[in-house]
């Protein structure tokens, strides 16, 4: 494909995202804020009662004067608490799992015009626990076996990945409603990458660009200024991707 005519696709690919914007913006939009909003509010909930508990747990200074009797009472209150950490964090991550099937799932239907369902947003649902929660899981391997100062690359690179496969995949599951959708978006993305590249290097400089020019705002709600202006963003992009994957996947 020639440069001129490349960039003569990606731009009737854009025009005919953008005419597919209609009121349903509004209702993505508010659906997006309150994914964020309801998210947000789990992880520092969650935090707060950690950080009560780890209040109420206090450890003495001489252990080993304690005994073996008492010194194996606090391993086993040790060991309590790190499974009661874990288990709770699970369960935080179900949660956020299952918000994004219900919100992500409205959204990502309202984008691509699909009918919404009871059997939609459940296959959403199973689609949404393995494939976030893979996600998920990348995320913490990385936080406990990356060096401290390598961390924060790996954790852009991750999300970065993430977010390039996930709209393929919500794109092509809206279409196809199956679980089969992760391997034919993964193979899509793979083979096609070359289609992808400048488009989302675009959407990522733009996406830098705002934040460089809203963090130039400082006033009292200039962050929810930030996040929303953020939101909308998303959620044009939304329209654009799932334009671009639908099309590279006819071409």
């Amino acid at each position: 494909m020639k440069k001129q005519n490349f960039l003569e696709w990606n731009n009737n690919i854009f025009i005919s995202s953008i005419k597919k914007i209609n009121l349903n913006i509004i209702l993505i939009i508010i659906l997006d804020v309150l994914f964020y909003f309801l998210s947000g509010y789990l992880l520092i909930f969650w935090l707060q009662r950690v950080q009560a508990k780890m209040t109420t747990f206090t450890l003495p200074t001489d252990i080993i004067s304690l005994g073996p009797e008492k010194a194996q009472e606090l391993v086993s209150e040790i060991k309590a608490f790190y499974y009661l950490l874990i288990f709770s964090f699970i369960l935080v991550l179900i949660a956020i799992i299952f918000l994004a099937s219900i919100l992500k799932g409205i959204i990502w239907a309202k984008t691509t015009n699909t009918k919404i369902s009871f059997k939609l947003i459940s296959k959403f649902l199973s689609l949404n626990l393995i494939w976030m929660g893979f996600w998920f899981l990348l995320i913490i391997l990385i936080s406990y076996l990356a060096e401290p100062s390598s961390a924060p690359m790996f954790m852009i690179a991750v999300i970065i990945l993430g977010l390039y496969f996930t709209n393929t995949l919500y794109t092509i599951f809206m279409k196809q409603q199956t679980i089969k959708s992760i391997i034919r978006s993964i193979k899509l993305n793979i083979s096609k990458i070359h289609l992808f590249i400048l488009p989302y290097a675009v959407i990522y400089l733009l996406f830098y660009i705002i934040v460089r020019l809203t963090n130039l705002l400082k006033f009292k709600y200039s962050t929810i200024l930030l996040g929303l202006i953020i939101i909308i963003y998303a959620t044009v992009v939304r329209y654009y991707v799932s334009t671009l994957v639908l099309e590279i996947e006819e071409s």
